[in-house]
């Protein structure tokens, strides 16, 4: 694979042969050795739920990890 220029953009163009569906979004991270790795973005649950005017109370669902507060 090799990068192109696209307007401001440079481009990695991703073969068909791994599977990667179109209009999919991902979050680029590079590391401290210039290699880069791409997570698929997920949906914000917190976000979400911030936009349709709902509270998320986790701390019933998160075991006690031991450390005093």
């Amino acid at each position: 694979m090799r990068t192109r220029r696209q307007g401001n953009d440079i481009v990695l163009t991703v073969p068909t042969k791994f599977g990667i569906s179109e209009n999919v979004e991902y979050i680029a991270v590079k590391g401290p050795d210039d290699s880069i790795t791409f997570i698929k973005k997920e949906k914000n649950i917190f976000d979400e739920a911030a936009v349709k005017g709902e509270k998320l109370d986790a701390t019933p669902g998160f075991p006690d990890d031991g450390r005093q507060t």
